[in-house]
């Protein structure tokens, strides 16, 4: 039997998108819906990797021409680094905006203070590019080679900041910085905000870019499919359980959180409805070359405890929500071929019991890569489910591993009602944040 929640309904009210497949959510939608993969061969990313592997064909799915020419001041646009770029121009989504508006015609700061209203961004490497230039500098130059133009953007909280600039928005400016657990942790945070009365509105999400330098360090890291290209030509398998290698993407998610007595004017797209999070010391998980134990395999230490814990992040927030198990209509996964995947249906299983047996999900990473935003892109996706009644495919999945996967998969778009949507997130290095995402 569910039980009652007594805290106030957190609604989502807005949505921008910057994607892989091109900015707002229509090409996000589309792309859902037809089951294409974003992910591509980017020769403009080969050129101008290191030495030690230039020329390589890289695979990517990179964020194309996204409109920041026409959304921005010039001015503005020439300073400002691509990722914060593409933050601004998903806010602009986020907030009604037509081409052509100015920031100041946002329907938002009609409603709300402009002291009321926050930001919360997570990012995992922010605007990275910018940072190796102004460090290369340093390095070259010294101290005084380094340019204050390019400073200001090395800062992690240099979306969140400009954001709030650009809108002229005053309120709490947050910024989560925590690997795979940014995006999530930003709607957590944003939506505590409001729950504690610090906020009327929040702008939360997230943002990363990928650039030569984070795909060298892949490279060097051993992240990547025999250093570069994946072998079956730019894909990754979700619950396949063949642990290949992590091909990247990029972009920004935006979406606006307000209470749902003070959004009367406002169509809500979603109510987050339940969340929470737990943590435990297992290694590092989800990069093929990494050391640590398969959650698979035989004889591995802690594989109890560390499921118990992934799966107390998934039952804390049915709770918060107020709802039974057998409520959940989907779980937006994250399968990415990688050892996570195993994680996540063990927790899963343990969580819902039986429940899993026959709830219906799927992973979009196939499509969009895996990134440090994409679980703002499954966020999203969710969102589509529940506007539609149409749940994602698991693209590039043909034969999925029963141990690493659960019965209910959908391996290409399916028609159903979706009341709830259950969005589990776990970290590579122990940390865990669930959400319930409910129709409105």
């Amino acid at each position: 039997m569910s039980s009652v929640s007594l805290l106030p309904r957190i609604t989502l009210t807005g949505l921008g998108l910057v994607t892989p497949f091109g900015a707002g959510q229509a090409c996000f939608f589309g792309a859902l819906a037809d089951g294409k993969s974003a992910l591509r061969e980017v020769s403009e990313l080969s050129s101008d990797l290191p030495l030690d592997c230039a020329g390589k064909p890289v695979w990517a799915a990179r964020v194309p021409d996204f409109g920041a020419d026409g959304a921005i001041e010039a001015g503005k646009r020439r300073r400002m680094p691509r990722l914060c770029q593409m933050t601004i121009v998903a806010a602009r989504e986020a907030l009604g905006l037509a081409p052509g508006q100015k920031p100041e015609e946002a329907a938002i700061k009609r409603r709300y203070a402009a002291e009321r209203i926050g930001v919360v961004l997570g990012t995992g490497l922010g605007a990275l590019e910018s940072t190796i230039e102004f460090t290369k500098s340093l390095i070259k130059g010294g101290v005084g080679a380094g340019s204050p133009a390019v400073f200001p953007y090395t800062v992690m909280n240099a979306s969140a900041g400009l954001l709030a600039m650009e809108f002229g928005f005053c309120g709490p400016n947050v910024t989560v910085n925590h690997r795979a657990l940014s995006v999530p942790e930003a709607l957590a945070t944003g939506a505590e905000l409001l729950l504690t009365g610090r906020a009327d509105a929040v702008l939360c999400g997230g943002c990363d870019e990928l650039g030569p330098s984070l795909y060298h360090a892949l490279w060097a890291l051993g992240a990547l499919a025999d250093g570069f290209a994946s072998p079956d030509g730019g894909r990754l398998f979700p619950y396949e359980n063949k642990n290949g290698g992590v091909l990247p993407g990029e972009g920004a998610v935006i979406c606006l959180l307000e209470r749902e007595t003070a959004a009367f004017d406002a169509k809500p797209l979603a109510v987050l409805s339940g969340w929470d999070r737990s943590g435990d010391y297992r290694p590092r998980l989800g990069w093929p070359r990494a050391a640590g134990p398969s959650l698979t395999g035989e004889g591995t230490r802690h594989t109890e405890e560390v499921v118990s814990h992934a799966a107390r992040s998934i039952e804390k927030s049915l709770c918060h929500a107020g709802i039974a198990k057998a409520d959940i209509s989907y779980i937006v996964g994250s399968g990415d071929g990688s050892a996570l995947d195993g994680l996540e249906t063990q927790a899963c299983r343990s969580a819902l019991g039986f429940h899993s047996e026959r709830v219906r999900i799927s992973s979009i990473l196939g499509q969009c890569g895996q990134s440090f935003v994409a679980p703002g892109f499954r966020l999203a996706s969710a969102l589509w489910a529940i506007a539609y009644n149409t749940l994602p495919g698991t693209t590039h999945c043909a034969t999925p591993d029963p141990r690493v996967s659960l019965p209910g998969l959908c391996l290409s778009p399916t028609e159903q009602s979706v009341k709830h949507v259950l969005f589990p997130t776990f970290s590579e290095g122990g940390a865990n944040l669930s959400f319930v995402l409910s129709r409105a």
